[in-house]
């Protein structure tokens, strides 16, 4: 593994090499599963959700285009797949079941940030993806655009769902 960029390390994963794909599993392994764990507000399924990003970013890494950033793209499998989690979850979940998560949900994860718990609770409380929002461009650091590309909407919907998601913050924290 003699080139750690980025780039060499995708394309020696895509010739075979499996121990360049772990390198970038290493160097996104905590930030993907923070994300997912903003969105699906569980630690095993943040956890499984960021697996199975993994895996699939690993099946399709012949997809990435090099014009984006590799995280962008990351984070873009992960964000579809935590939302399709918890529509998923939303299905199989009777109204006692939903109540009881709803409870449980209200635990923290470990990674949450102790100097502005009430915060984090009030984003727990927005849509799944105005959570992915406020996840992305407050503790990612992406910019609108790169999460318009890894929510798969519009600019316009990014700052829309961003407004949407300050307004509640803002009515819950008042």
């Amino acid at each position: 593994m003699q080139d750690n960029d980025e780039a060499g390390l995708i394309r020696q994963s895509l010739s075979g090499d499996h121990r360049t794909y772990a390198a970038l599993v290493d160097r996104y392994k905590n930030a993907l599963y923070h994300h997912c764990f903003a969105i699906v507000r569980n630690e095993d399924a943040a956890e499984d959700v960021a697996q199975e990003t993994f895996i699939t970013a690993y099946y399709k890494l012949g997809l990435y285009k090099s014009e984006y950033k590799f995280s962008t793209w990351l984070f873009k499998i992960a964000t579809n797949k935590a939302l399709n989690h918890i529509k998923k979850a939303a299905k199989e979940v009777s109204a006692d079941d939903a109540l009881m998560a709803a409870i449980a949900s209200t635990q923290r994860g470990p990674f949450q940030l102790a100097q502005d718990s009430e915060l984090h609770a009030a984003v727990e409380n927005l849509q799944p993806k105005y959570r992915a929002v406020i996840s992305l461009y407050y503790w990612r650091g992406m910019n609108y655009q790169e999460i318009s590309q890894v929510m798969g909407a519009p600019h316009g919907s990014v700052k829309g769902w961003m407004n949407r998601a300050k307004l509640q913050l803002r009515k819950e924290l008042s």
